[in-house]
Formats: structure tokens, C-alpha cells, sequence
């Protein structure tokens, strides 16, 4: 990550927050913004870039002595990354309990997708979330959506994407499919999302 006062005002991490949620945050920029701030010896850009080494679930699970060995990382810093870990741990249980959370969780997800962009949100049958993938700039494949749900232990799923909110045949074919396969295997299918700035459409 570039030095913060270095990057334009759209793709400092606060100033991202703001314009398209925090979901945009790559993980770098989020523990820019959990952190603060450097210190004298060690950039704040620095500091998160030896943390990016690490995914976010490793980053977890380390102790006041693990997260200090990072250069730049002190005690009170330490705190924070673990007082997070902890809120995260007491409230891990997203619900998006209708199509207009789903909505409102994808939207920042797709806001700086270039081109058409699939999204598969794997849930639980009681609608909360497990985790969600990209899925290509295509319909994707159901095999690969079916073996990803079970594998995660879905109870439901939700295909979204970005772009005009008219449904294509094709889309409608392949939906009808999609539900099919869902279930012959005890999946719900909640449909297919097209995710606009201001709204939504399903099918």
C-alpha cells in the first residue's frame, strides 16, 4: 500500500469509507483505518503492508506478543486489533434477513466493478451469511455453485451482479436450472440479483 498522504483523496481508506462503504476496503486499508496512524520510525502504509502479509483470519488469532513483533506495532495498537477481533467474535452473525439487506450488503461489493460481475452469496437457511465469492464476469458454472454451497454448508443462496437491471433470457434459462439443481439437493435459491447504485431488481 502507498503512502496515505501520497494517494488521491478518492482512494484514501477514510475518504473510501464514505463514497462506497467499508465493504470496498481491501484488508490493508482496513487495518489502516482500525490503526490510525504510524509512528515516527514506521509508516502507517508500512506497518499494514507486514500485516497484508497475513490473511485476516491468521491476523485473529495472534496475542499481544505476536501482533508486537510487527515493527510499528506496540501495545496500544495491539489492543485494538484485539479488541476487533473480539467485537467480531461476539457479533460473527450477519442476517440478511430479506432481499433488501442482501441488496445493501452487495452494493459496495459491486460499486467499482468495470465490467459485469457475478457475486454468489452462500447463507444458511435462517438467511445468515457464511461468506460470499466472485464468480467471474459469466454466469457461472452450477456444478462449481452447488459443490461451493455444500461445501460451506449453505442452506441458501443468492446470485447477484451488476449492470442494467433488465434480465436477459438467457439469465431466466439458467435460473430455472440453477433452482433445479438447488433443489434436487435441498438448496433454496433465492434468485438472481441485478444490483444498481440506487436499486434493485430480482428475478
Amino acid at each position: 500500500m502507498e503512502k496515505i498522504k501520497l494517494l488521491p483523496l478518492t482512494e484514501r481508506p477514510r475518504e473510501k469509507v464514505q463514497a462506497l462503504g467499508v465493504q470496498a476496503l481491501s484488508d490493508e486499508e482496513l487495518l489502516a483505518i482500525l490503526l490510525g496512524s504510524g509512528t515516527p520510525k514506521y509508516p502507517l502504509n508500512e506497518i499494514c503492508t507486514a500485516l497484508g502479509q497475513y490473511e485476516l483470519s491468521v491476523i485473529a488469532q495472534m496475542d499481544m506478543q505476536a501482533l508486537c513483533a510487527f515493527k510499528g506495532i506496540g501495545p496500544a495498537k495491539a489492543t485494538i486489533l484485539l479488541a476487533v477481533t473480539e467485537f467480531c467474535r461476539r457479533t460473527k452473525s450477519l442476517r440478511l434477513k430479506d432481499d433488501r439487506a442482501c441488496y445493501e450488503y452487495l452494493r459496495p461489493l459491486l460499486a467499482q466493478a468495470t465490467q459485469l460481475q457475478y457475486i454468489l452469496l452462500l447463507l444458511t437457511a435462517g438467511r445468515e451469511l457464511l461468506a460470499f465469492s466472485e464468480a467471474g464476469s459469466v454466469l457461472p458454472d452450477i456444478t462449481w455453485i452447488t459443490e461451493l454451497a455444500i461445501e460451506a454448508g449453505a442452506g441458501r443462496i443468492l446470485l447477484a451482479r451488476n449492470g442494467w437491471p433488465a434480465f436477459s433470457n438467457t439469465e431466466s434459462r439458467y435460473l430455472s436450472q440453477l433452482r433445479n439443481a438447488c433443489e434436487a439437493l435441498g438448496l433454496i435459491c433465492d434468485g438472481l440479483m441485478a444490483v444498481g447504485p440506487e436499486r434493485f431488481k430480482m428475478i
